[in-house]
C-alpha cells in the first residue's frame, strides 16, 4: 500500500552531524581541504585539560602532527601515548576529534571515533568538552539505532542527550527523532515545534518531521500544513513532496496527491516509494470513474 518516508529520519540525524554547530571545529580533508587555521591549538590542546600529561613526548609530538595536518604520525602517537598513560582524557578526544573531522581516502571513521569519545566521556564527565563528545556520540547512536532498529542504542543516546542543554535546537531535533521512532508521537511534535533558529536544511526538516508525526497521528490537516510550508522552504525535496502527497490521498484529494507524487519523482525518477503511492492513486482514480 502507500508508503511514507520513515528514512526522512536518517536524513535529521545525518545532516546535524555534518552540519557544523559548536564554534571552533575544524574540517579536515586529506591533501585537498582548505585548513582553518588557529594559532592556538597547540595552546589549547595542552593547556586547558589534563595539564599533568601535557609534556608527554608522544602527545607533543601527536599535536604538532595534527597541527601540521599529519594524521597519520598523529594517530601513531596518540595510541602511544594512550597505551602508556591510560588516564590522558586529552589524547582520547584528540584522536576522537581526528576520526570525527578528517576525511581520509576509503572516508571517515565515525565508528573509530565512538571508543575514543566514549573513554573522554568516562574520564571527564564533568569536563570541559563533555557537551560537545556527548552530543555527538548520541547523533551517531541514533543513526545507527535507527538503521539497525537497535533500541538500546537510541536509549543510550537519548539519555546522553537528557544531560545536555535541552533549550538546544539541535538536542530537540535529535530528542524528536528517537521520540517518533519510539511511537511517542506527542514528545515528537513537542521537541520539533521548540526547535527555533535553524538553518534551512534542518529547517525543511523540522516542518518535514512535524508532518510526519501527524501522519502517524492520522491528523491529516495538520500534516499539511507543516509539509505545504517544508516545501516552501525547499521544492526539490523528494521526501516533502512525497508525504504531502500522501496527506492528500488520505484525505480523499486523489488528484493533487499524483501531482506531489509526479513531482517527487521528477526530483528523483528512481523513487520507489512515490512510484508506488503514484501507482496506487491512479488506479484509485480509474476505479472511481
Amino acid at each position: 500500500m502507500k508508503k511514507i518516508r520513515k528514512r526522512y529520519l536518517f536524513l535529521i540525524i545525518l545532516i546535524s552531524f555534518t552540519v557544523t554547530i559548536v564554534s571552533g571545529i575544524y574540517i579536515y580533508k586529506i591533501n585537498t581541504c582548505r585548513y582553518h587555521a588557529n594559532n592556538n591549538i597547540y595552546k589549547n590542546y595542552t593547556e586547558d585539560e589534563d595539564k599533568i600529561y601535557s609534556k608527554n613526548i608522544n602527545y607533543r609530538n601527536a599535536v604538532n602532527a595534527y597541527e601540521k595536518k599529519i594524521f597519520a604520525l598523529a594517530i601513531e602517537e596518540l595510541n602511544e601515548e594512550i597505551n602508556r598513560f591510560s588516564g590522558h582524557a586529552q589524547a582520547y578526544f584528540l584522536l576522537g576529534k581526528i576520526y570525527e573531522d578528517v576525511k581520509f581516502p576509503e572516508g571517515k571513521y565515525y565508528a573509530r571515533m565512538i571508543p575514543q569519545y566514549e573513554k573522554y566521556i568516562e574520564l571527564k564527565p564533568q569536563g570541559k568538552r563533555i557537551g560537545y563528545v556527548k552530543l555527538r556520540v548520541a547523533q551517531y547512536y541514533i543513526q545507527m539505532g535507527l538503521k539497525q532498529k537497535n533500541v538500546a542504542l537510541l536509549n543510550k543516546a537519548e539519555e546522553y542527550l537528557l544531560a545536555l542543554d535541552k533549550t538546544d535546537s539541535t538536542v530537540m531535533m535529535a530528542l524528536g527523532a528517537i521520540y517518533l521512532d519510539k511511537e511517542n508521537y506527542d514528545k515528537a511534535i513537542a521537541e520539533f515545534e521548540k526547535s527555533a533558529n535553524l538553518p534551512p536544511a534542518e529547517l525543511k526538516l523540522k516542518y518535514n518531521s512535524l508532518g510526519l508525526a501527524y501522519i502517524k497521528k492520522g491528523s491529516y490537516a495538520k500534516a499539511q500544513r507543516f509539509l505545504e510550508i517544508a516545501i516552501k522552504i525547499d521544492p526539490k525535496d523528494k521526501y516533502a513532496q512525497n508525504n504531502l502527497g500522501f496527506v492528500y490521498a488520505q484525505q480523499g484529494n486523489l488528484k493533487t496527491a499524483k501531482v506531489h507524487f509526479n513531482e517527487a519523482l521528477m526530483i528523483d525518477k528512481n523513487y520507489k516509494n512515490a512510484a508506488e503511492n503514484l501507482n496506487w492513486v491512479e488506479n484509485e482514480i480509474r476505479n472511481k470513474k
